[in-house]
């Protein structure tokens, strides 16, 4: 593993920093996480799947990586439909110096001005918070098994 110190995802993958938690996915190449509630208003449903090497770019990444992250993101996409999702999107925009997929639900009954990278801005979508969010978790994490 590649650790770069100050990473936020890094830091993440070791179990600190704001972004910690339990992973839903992990392999020796790559990691699935939902995205913290505090980070996404409670948006059930948005997922980022990291290379658990610091990539900075998708063209840095391993073809081994290329391979194990798209099988994890169609693995996260069940996971999201399985768990109610009507459509799921999928994300590069390596804003982060770490590379990452977002790999987004968009819930039923989303209003088409809502679609795409404003999914998670509609006030009606499915949040939560605590044990709910917690269990939501849990359900993408057995699908994940």
């Amino acid at each position: 593993m590649n650790d770069v110190e100050g990473c936020p995802l890094c830091e993440r993958h070791r179990g600190a920093g704001p972004l910690a938690g339990t992973p839903l996915y992990e392999d020796p190449l790559v990691l699935a996480y939902h995205a913290p509630a505090g980070e996404t208003g409670g948006y059930l449903g948005y997922v980022f799947v990291e290379t658990r090497r610091h990539v900075g770019s998708l063209a840095a990444r391993t073809d081994d990586e290329v391979v194990a992250e798209a099988r994890l993101v169609a693995r996260v996409a069940a996971a999201l439909e399985a768990t109610g999702a009507e459509h799921v999107y999928s994300f590069v925009f390596d804003h982060v110096a770490h590379h990452h997929a977002h790999v987004v639900a968009r819930h039923p009954g989303t209003p088409r001005e809502y679609w795409g990278s404003r999914v998670d801005e509609w006030p009606d979508a499915p949040r939560a918070w605590g044990a709910a969010f917690d269990d939501y978790c849990a359900r993408l994490r057995a699908h994940l098994r």
